[in-house]
């Protein structure tokens, strides 16, 4: 025996989208980007080199010439906008691409401080370049890996969409009209 169902039409369905929007939520991206952002900050106020030697007391041509004998400006005019980048691209949605290159800006500030310091040392028997670094030199080195690791996740910045679907009432539609 055959069964017979009889349905009736369900009704015309709209959806009407109010707002698309970005939300911040906290994302992996944006927790490593601050933490990068602040340890960059944190890195110069503290010495790089013992003898409490600060990125200010470092001149900048030095990451180029470890033979300078210019003064001024410092390494800070490099640091400070990576430390910007990082920022920006923390709190800003979809800008991983600010950290990524803030956090390479910052590794290349610190291998080439590395690298002039070592051509330095090179000369003095017996020394290495370990035994002069101190802390800001490694807090700066590790923001830079953080801030690196942060611009390949997610920001967690996400765009909200907010929609309302609504479904009339299938037995006050008159399905054989045209809607308008």
């Amino acid at each position: 025996m055959a069964v017979t169902r009889t349905t009736q039409p369900l009704g015309r369905r709209d959806r009407r989208v109010d707002r698309a929007a970005w939300t911040p939520t906290l994302g992996p991206g944006m927790v490593l980007g601050a933490l990068a952002t602040i340890g960059l900050v944190v890195a110069m106020f503290m010495p790089w080199r013992t003898g409490g030697v600060h990125p200010s007391g470092i001149p900048f041509a030095f990451l180029f010439d470890s033979g300078t004998t210019a003064q001024d400006p410092s390494i800070l005019l490099a640091l400070i906008p990576m430390a910007v980048l990082l920022a920006v691209g923390t709190v800003m949605p979809r800008a991983s691409a600010a950290r990524l290159v803030g956090a390479i800006g910052t590794i290349a500030v610190v291998v080439l401080f590395t690298i002039q310091l070592n051509s330095q040392l090179d000369k003095l028997p017996g020394s290495s370049v370990g035994d002069v670094l101190d802390t800001g030199y490694y807090v700066a080195a590790i923001a830079a890996v953080v801030g690196l690791v942060s611009g390949l996740m997610p920001s967690g910045w996400t765009r909200r969409v907010r929609t309302e679907t609504y479904v009339e009432d299938p037995q006050q539609v008159n399905l054989d009209q045209p809607r308008v």
